[in-house]
């Protein structure tokens, strides 16, 4: 000891030891350690909100200049580093002060010095650019170039927690590959460097003054100190080394900062994730990584996200091993302290082994997928030689771009992951709390009466741009429910702050990109607080929902869809509105359906100032639908109402007008009368679309036999998770006495009193409402506390006036039938329409809710699911049913055998592809039940997807007509809605099932704006394709 502190000065060296110490423990324990074990146990949810940033404080929207967007982005950078940066330079000032106090700080051999600067910057944990401060200040005090260099290489790139999210995100020869590089450089290239440095470089030229003499040091003649003068005369150098750090370091930091954004946001990521691997790409690709400053973990996590893009492995890798291990801010302090040609020969070998960790990635990569290709199908892969200098052009891919918009137009494939394993049935049923759907059972007596007894939405789309289909489910306790996919179709909930969301009854949340930035934002409906527009940016909702206007005495759009009837490029919202229901069967005009116009050329403005309310009598509307359904290219309108108000059909001119269908154009013979659901669709693979109602259907004998029931005391015994069994358990007991309105008993009052906290409280106010109905007298409505608003709602809109149907309105509706669903097909283009449901096996459904119109089995042609029940006192529970289509016309109830059976009351569900594997998975929204999922295990049939990528016109290619035509000749239509159904909103990818074929022949699209892109094939099964046309 008395060799290494000089004399006598051990109390100070051991009191800036302790500053250093208590510095690092702070830093380690309360803010860098508990935040990467964050992004560890994150993993591949971490979402980047800004270019440069993990999280955006300052929030980055898609009106803002370009000078604004580094300005704000610059800021997020200095606040995702702050803490940091600032644990840099203040433990940087501890660390100078205590070497000052040092004799011995080097060994004489390099490779030592470099070992010695790994011991010291691997625990560090610190990013490239914090660890920056803290190499000016050891080179400063006298530690070698080795040292000094291999510390700022060590502490951001080996770090143990950003190893284990390496591990977990990454391949393992990534993983492998950025250690043993990083490993090579630290102890092989930073000593061989310091051969060819002039020798005032290898140790600083310029020290920080020492608090003794040589002379003195020899002589032996200082004396021993106080430790009030040690104190004192440490905290002096403190502050004085603090100084000296901050004006060396801190402008540079910012400097860096400010660059760095300016790199990251001119980059064109795009035209990188759309290349081949070539040489000059990724010399480009290097360099960028090598110049950007980010933060620690950054490049772990970038490297996830495109390596899920799709993105070259080569590419990720260069990425991988540049980022973080040094930036234009290393460069600054590594040119100011030790000299410029450090700063490039360093700066160049992390380019270089970049470089090569990236080629060698890609033909490592190659060759393993050669020899699984080899090893799965007997066959080598001899597929022609890589271009070197220049990307592969496109002609590569076995499909080509045959239509005039050629040049806009590219296509990319990403495979499917392996199928789920076999099971007996065709889906597996699971409480969706197995996969992270956490949602609780929310149901209590003021749901028994509608809306609430119907359920709640749900919607499935890509939140986050990860390219796995995430999943929002909307609340009436808690506002929303967002979750995102892993890809495995595993969920976990997004921290998301829902402002005055969280206070509101949402019933619908719908997911589509308003604003054509790319980021699909939300559309909610709330009972009675209005309709909101909460926008997406970069995967998150940082701002406040602004509102929809509405008709100002509008109680819920209980409908939603969008689509673009005016053909300019963006989405416009339909409002199907609902106002009461049940007894009061006829609602006024504040039940009136409108279309809410998006302001295009002001950003994507859909505040309802811009809107056209639509003729024909106002309705309950259950469901709403922009759909073209005679093929003309431009969007019609669907809208399905309840009871005696007939449905619509207006047909839309592509300019925004929507003509009616009257009972006089002899277009429809009929519709059905308590219309739950409308969905529009090829069933029968002839290219025409078929219109679908579903309503309540199949109460008279003999049609009955296809419904499957059970006794209504099972309800709640096939629920696995005790909490929601026993929520259930009490309602169902609730159920057994209490029935509603004019069904209720008055002698059962007493129950109130069985009951207990806020539950009694609900059973006084709903009873209180019912005797005011069973009395017609809406004074006793006042008697509903105002701390029960929704029984108080529900009495005082019961009490509505009802709106005089005129004879020209009563003669202008189409005709509805009763118990029986209606499948209306198109006798010829631009002819009349006919009701075949009987004749196809489609007229059954039950209490018919949300209806799923999909190739559930991959056998090329489109089934039918309805979910199914009501809160409607009964005796019995429905099952869902599941209509398979036999491929012969007709189709056949097999929900047994498919493992589609489910007996809990159900009016919502979403179908997507939640596991990425080629086929399509469905989540339920049931009342008084938790969210079921229904896992999709088909082993048999050949499918791709499409996902459309339109920055011609609205992003998702919403009322694109995209059909498929197999290389046996046979035509496939899909069209790409939001809406119809009932409550239920589709992720917006096309699904093909191709049965045994392997490959399509051709894909053709038919743009929402009318223009049309062709692909010849053949296209491959087992793919997801995004098909991208730029404006």
């Amino acid at each position: 000891m008395s060799s290494l502190i000089a004399k006598p000065y051990e109390k100070r060296f051991l009191l800036a030891v302790l500053i250093v110490a208590v510095l690092a423990y702070l830093f380690w324990t309360g803010s860098r350690y508990p935040a990467l074990n964050e992004k560890a146990m994150m993993s591949g949810a971490i979402q980047l909100e800004d270019a440069l940033s993990f999280e955006a404080k300052f929030p980055i929207t898609g009106d803002m200049t370009i000078y604004e967007r580094i300005f704000w982005s610059t800021l997020n950078w200095i606040n995702t580093n702050k803490k940091g940066m600032t644990f840099g330079v203040l433990f940087a000032a501890a660390f100078l002060t205590a070497a000052s106090y040092l004799r011995t700080k080097s060994f004489k051999g390099r490779f030592s010095n470099s070992v010695l600067g790994l011991v010291i910057g691997t625990p560090l944990g610190v990013c490239v650019n914090c660890a920056a401060p803290i190499a000016r200040s050891m080179y400063t005090s006298g530690l070698r170039a080795e040292t000094t260099l291999s510390a700022m290489i060590a502490s951001p790139t080996l770090n143990v927690v950003v190893l284990t999210m390496l591990f977990s995100l990454l391949p393992l020869y990534m993983a492998l590959t950025k250690i043993a590089l990083s490993l090579v450089i630290i102890l092989a290239v930073v000593p061989l460097m310091a051969r060819l440095l002039p020798r005032v470089e290898i140790a600083p030229e310029h020290r920080i003054d020492t608090p003794w003499t040589a002379a003195e040091l020899a002589a032996g003649s200082l004396g021993s100190e106080g430790l009030h003068v040690a104190v004192w005369e440490v905290a002096r150098a403190y502050v004085k080394n603090l100084w000296y750090i901050i004006k060396m370091t801190v402008p540079l930091m910012i400097l860096a900062g400010f660059l760095g954004t300016v790199v990251a946001i001119f980059l064109p990521t795009e035209a990188v994730m759309g290349a081949g691997f070539s040489l000059l790409v990724l010399i480009a690709v290097a360099a960028v990584g090598v110049f950007l400053p980010v933060p620690i973990g950054f490049d772990v996590v970038m490297a996830g996200v495109l390596l899920s893009s799709g993105m070259s492995q080569g590419y990720v890798m260069a990425l991988l091993f540049t980022l973080g291990s040094f930036s234009v801010y290393s460069w600054f302090i590594v040119a100011q302290s030790v000299g410029r040609r450090a700063a490039w020969m360093l700066a160049a070998t992390v380019m270089i082994f970049g470089m090569v960790a990236g080629w060698g990635a890609q033909a490592w990569h190659e060759r393993q997928t050669d020899r699984a290709l080899e090893m799965l199908t007997g066959e080598a892969q001899t597929g022609a030689p890589r271009l070197l200098w220049a990307a592969e052009a496109a002609t590569a891919d076995p499909w080509s771009v045959t239509s005039a918009d050629a040049d806009r137009v590219r296509l990319t494939a990403t495979p499917f992951a392996a199928k789920s394993p076999a099971a007996d049935t065709g889906f597996t049923r699971m409480e969706a709390a197995q996969i992270g759907i956490d949602k609780p059972l929310e149901f209590s007596m003021t749901d028994m009466w509608p809306p609430f007894w119907e359920g709640r939405s749900l919607a499935s789309g890509d939140i986050d741009n990860d390219g796995d289909l995430d999943l929002v489910v909307a609340s009436t306790e808690a506002g929303l429910y967002l979750y995102a996919n892993d890809g495995t179709g595993q969920f976990a909930r997004i921290s998301v702050d829902l402002g005055p969301l969280a206070d509101m009854a949402i019933f619908n949340a719908v997911l589509a990109d308003v604003d054509n930035d790319g980021w699909r934002d939300l559309i909610l409906a709330s009972y009675r607080e209005g309709n909101y527009l909460w926008r997406n940016v970069q995967g998150s909702f940082p701002g406040a929902p602004t509102p929809i206007a509405n008709r100002d005495a509008a109680v819920l759009s209980l409908a939603l869809s969008l689509g673009d009837p005016d053909r300019d490029g963006d989405l416009d919202l339909a409002l199907g509105n609902w106002t009461s229901g049940w007894y009061r069967r006829v609602p006024g005009e504040e039940s009136r359906n409108r279309i809410v116009w998006n302001g295009h050329d002001t950003g994507g403005t859909l505040d309802g100032s811009d809107y056209t309310d639509l003729p024909g009598i106002p309705g309950e509307t259950l469901s709403i639908l922009f759909s073209d359904v005679d093929r003309d290219g431009a969007a019609d309108l669907l809208v399905g109402n309840d009871f005696e108000i007939p449905d619509y059909l207006y047909m839309g001119d592509g300019a925004g007008g929507l003509r009616q269908i009257t009972h006089a154009d002899a277009r429809l013979p009929h519709t059905t009368t308590t219309t739950m659901a409308i969905k529009v669709a090829d069933l029968m693979n002839d290219g025409l679309p078929e219109l679908y109602f579903a309503q309540i259907a199949g109460r008279s004998s003999g049609v009955s036999k296809k419904l499957k029931m059970q006794d209504l005391a099972l309800y709640c015994d096939s629920i696995r998770n005790p909490e929601a069994r026993a929520t259930c358990a009490r309602n169902m007991e609730i159920k057994t006495w209490y029935r509603s309105g004019n069904n209720f008993d008055p002698t059962y009052a007493s129950k109130c009193t069985e009951l207990s906290g806020a539950l009694q409280a609900e059973c006084k106010a709903m009873l209180v409402k019912d005797l005011a109905i069973q009395r017609n007298d809406p004074k006793i409505c006042a008697l509903i506390p105002d701390s029960q608003p929704r029984p108080r709602s529900f009495c005082d809109l019961h009490f509505l006036p009802v709106r005089a149907v005129t004879a020209d309105e009563a003669e202008a509706g189409v005709q509805q039938i009763l118990r029986s669903n209606v499948l209306l097909e198109l006798e010829g283009r631009g002819g009349a329409y006919s009701d075949t449901a009987t004749a196809r096996g489609l007229e059954v459904g039950g209490w018919s809710w949300d209806t799923k119109v999909a190739d559930f089995d991959n056998d090329g042609w489109q089934d039918v699911y309805i979910v199914n029940g009501t809160w409607v006192p009964n005796e019995v529970s429905p099952s869902n049913l599941f209509f398979h289509n036999t491929g012969e016309g007709t189709f056949t109830e097999a929900s047994g055998p498919f493992g589609l059976e489910d007996y809990l009351m159900t009016a919502a569900a979403t179908a997507f592809d939640m596991d990425g594997d080629g086929d399509l998975d469905m989540v339920t929204h049931p009342v008084n039940g938790p969210l079921q999922v229904f896992r999709n295990n088909a082993q048999d049939g050949n499918a791709l997807a499409i996902a459309l990528d339109d920055r011609a016109g609205n992003r998702d290619g919403i009322g694109a007509v995209l059909t498929l035509t197999t290389e046996d000749g046979r035509r496939l239509s899909r069209e790409v809605q939001i809406g119809g159904g009932f409550m239920s909103f589709d992720a917006p990818r096309v699904h093909f099932g191709l049965g045994s074929a392997t490959a399509a022949a051709s894909l053709h699209i038919r743009w929402a704006d009318g223009s049309e892109t062709t692909v010849t094939g053949p296209l491959e099964a087992g793919a997801l394709y995004t098909l991208r046309r730029d404006g």
